[in-house]
């Protein structure tokens, strides 16, 4: 009784408690989490590197300041419009101040500046510069600037001032100088000592950056070398006479050559050229998958699409007079005269803005489509307990919805024809290069797209692709992925274009065949009911073995049909061989019966030649990529290709001695008639000229290809020895622990 007089008595402070822990509860305990929390003393060691160093929690409290100093230089920004170093060191030290996690424009710039250079730089190598695994941008900053000043790299106050006075204007477009924004700082309690030395901190860290990645010179063998792959062209006039050509009146290869030719080469990657496989034989099967897809065609929407009126459209041009400046001639009879920006009336851009209204409502309509196929076959969840985001792939497989009913409903309810299917087993290149699905893409987190091949092939069935903190999520088995449409680039007509819903229903691993007759459809999405599937849609593996022996069993007659054509042409005429050639075996060699020649002249001008060092280029940027194998070997054979042109010119000639002349070829399995070759070369003389910039270039591109392998965290972290105290206290726990007893046998 005496605890209920006292509840009565104390109602109202009792209710206010209870308030003030529901609040807490509300808030999943994070105030309380904060609340106990205690951040290191000023006096703490939190971290130790190289031999014995201490890190204290005031060093990272000077850090933090330090950073804020830079941050109100506007350092940032600064690093961002400088070089590879200059921006990754932007990245690594403000990129998780700003609570950004990296600036998806930015990595879009240096994806972009990178294939431009031609930097040997990986897409995981920009992503790794965002794995930080916990340790905040102070510690880099100390560990840096500490590496700096051990290698004897320190910029003087004077010197920083310097170039502060000439930078501080354009970083703030030009309304405010060295005095003010320093003065401003100075007031708040900074020394302008301090802000120098900090500023000068971390030039020396670029400085330092700059000669570690540039400490490999470049020999003048391997500038000779680069300049001329790069300088040096090549000029070839020919006709090509392939073994293709003569090998469809070959006789079938008997059962036991075939089973032997497969045997031999059913676990080598097509197209790889060796010396013990020169014709590049190879049966295994690439990463494949099968997409189940709902389409819609952008001229089908059209039709139920109402044009814009004329009041929308003119809303459109009042709304946005400034896209239709042009700049025009103050006096149109002076051509002199000075130029005046000038809008233009409504009357005359009107056709321009009812077309774009009009593309747009097309694209907007065939999206909200779309979007609702989406909607409407996303897994059903309802009577479960299940997490659409922690679904896993086989948990979405058995509660995927049937796209067939649900596209038969929108084709009704919109009166437009919507179409779904399932496409073949296809590889990364065949994807890659469809006509239809090998332009779409998929938004990003960044700015830009990301092709709908990358995304795919990142599923954890393949995992053949891989993709960045900046780009898509990684798909799951049946998970609806779109809409997906063509690059905003690429938008000129709404004619042939497509937008699509796709989910991957089968993955499978690559592999050797099961066996010579195994066959499957590779075929793409189908846009046509009345359209069948085409012989080359479906993929046979004993057809592919019987054609490649065929063509081997026809490399002798090919090789006498060339020694036949350039015969025929000492004796004539180039053009007159060629017709008398067509002539005798055209008509055998036909694919398309209603093509009047088969035999024609080419002529390929300013070939350059691959180095191996552009290879391996274009090798590190496509790792990431499940296409890349099959890229980089057409990349091989065709550098293959060009060397052994190449190589029939003498090293002082500028063409071959005897023409014409014959070129076997066999990644290709043909025979080359060359009319005339002609190879504009690099002498020493334009070299010598060329020289200088050369080998800055070479070394430039090396230096930045190497920043990010310097700024790596990981990297940072392993070279400086680094370890927080926990980390050293865990390591002495689990050495002094005995070790458990052996169990008796």
């Amino acid at each position: 009784m005496r605890l209920v007089k006292w509840l009565r008595k104390n109602n109202s402070k009792v209710m206010a408690v209870v308030v003030i822990v529901c609040m807490l509860g509300f808030v999943g305990g994070s105030y309380l989490t904060y609340l106990t929390r205690s951040g290191p003393s000023p006096r703490d060691v939190v971290a130790h590197f190289l031999d014995g160093k201490k890190i204290t929690g005031y060093d990272l409290q000077e850090a933090s300041r330090e950073l804020d100093i830079l941050t109100s230089l506007r350092a940032d920004v600064l690093l961002q419009n400088q070089d590879m170093q200059g921006i990754f060191l932007g990245e690594l030290l403000f990129a998780d101040r700003s609570n950004r996690g990296g600036n998806p424009e930015v990595v879009n710039y240096i994806r972009q500046t990178i294939n431009r250079n031609r930097y040997s730089v990986s897409s995981k190598d920009i992503s790794s510069m965002y794995d930080r695994s916990g340790v905040p941008s102070t510690i880099f900053w100390l560990l840096l600037k500490n590496e700096a000043h051990r290698s004897g790299i320190r910029v003087a106050n004077t010197d920083t001032g310097k170039l502060l006075t000439n930078v501080i204007p354009q970083l703030y477009q030009n309304r405010a100088t060295y005095r003010q924004v320093i003065g401003t700082m100075v007031a708040g309690g900074t020394s302008e000592q301090q802000i120098l030395a900090t500023f000068g901190d971390l030039l020396a860290i670029l400085q330092y950056c700059h000669l570690i990645c540039t400490n490999e010179d470049v020999t003048t063998s391997q500038a000779k070398h680069l300049a001329s792959c790069q300088v040096e062209t090549i000029d070839v006039d020919f006709v090509r006479i392939g073994a293709e050509f003569f090998a469809k009146s070959r006789g079938e290869p008997s059962d036991e050559d075939i089973v032997s030719h497969f045997d031999k080469y059913k676990s080598v990657e097509p197209a790889t050229v060796t010396a013990e496989n020169p014709y590049g034989f190879g049966y295994k099967l690439p990463d494949r998958l099968r997409l189940e897809y709902i389409a819609a065609k952008l001229d089908d929407v059209a039709k139920i699409v109402t044009p814009p009126t004329d009041e929308e459209t003119e809303s459109y041009y009042q709304k946005r007079k400034s896209l239709f400046t042009e700049e025009v001639s103050v006096d149109p009879n002076d051509p002199n005269a000075p130029k005046t920006d000038r809008i233009r009336g409504y009357a005359e851009v009107v056709g321009i803005i009812t077309e774009q209204m009009l593309r747009d409502k097309i694209e907007s309509k065939t999206k909200a489509i779309l979007q609702q196929a989406k909607t409407l076959t996303e897994p059903n969840l309802a009577d479960t307990d299940l997490e659409f985001e922690k679904l896993t792939s086989k948990q979405f497989s058995k509660n995927a919805r049937d796209y067939k009913p649900v596209v038969e409903q929108l084709s009704k309810e919109h009166n437009v024809k919507i179409f779904t299917g399932k496409t073949g087993l296809l590889s990364a290149a065949e994807l890659q290069t469809d006509k239809y699905l090998g332009r779409l893409s998929v938004d990003g987190y960044g700015y830009g797209p990301v092709n709908l091949t990358q995304v795919v092939f990142a599923v954890d069935e393949l995992g053949a692709s891989r993709l960045g903190p900046f780009d898509a999520p990684k798909p799951r088995m049946y998970e609806n992925i779109g809409p997906l449409e063509e690059p905003s680039q690429s938008r000129f007509n709404v004619s042939e274009r497509i937008m699509v819903v796709v989910r991957i229903v089968e993955a499978v691993k690559a592999s050797a065949p099961s066996s010579i007759f195994e066959t499957f459809s590779r075929h793409s999405l189908i846009l046509d009911p009345n359209e069948d599937v085409a012989d080359d849609d479906v993929h046979s593996v004993r057809k592919r073995v019987v054609e490649d022996l065929k063509k081997l069993a026809a490399i002798d007659t090919t090789k006498a049909r060339a020694e036949e054509f350039i015969d025929m042409a000492k004796k004539t005429d180039w053009q007159a061989a060629i017709d008398k050639f067509n002539e005798l075996y055209g008509a055998q060699a036909k694919e398309d019966p209603n093509d009047p020649n088969v035999f024609v002249p080419n002529y390929l001008t300013a070939i350059t030649r691959n180095s191996v060092l552009q290879l391996k280029t274009l090798a590190i940027q496509r790792e990431d990529s499940a296409s890349a194998k099959y890229f980089l070997n057409q990349a091989e054979i065709e550098g293959q290709f060009t060397h052994q042109l190449y190589s029939l010119v003498p090293p002082d000639a500028n063409k071959p001695d005897n023409l014409p002349t014959i070129v076997e070829f066999k990644p290709n399995m043909s025979f080359f008639c060359i009319k005339d070759l002609q190879v504009k070369r690099l002498w020493k003389e334009d070299f010598d000229s060329i020289r200088p910039v050369s080998f800055y270039r070479q070394d430039f591109t090396q230096s930045q290809s190497l920043a990010p392998v310097h700024f790596r965290p990981a990297n940072i972290l392993k070279r400086m020895k680094f370890k927080f105290t926990k980390e050293e206290e865990k390591q002495r726990s689990d050495a002094n622990e005995p070790a458990p007893p052996e169990t008796a046998i």
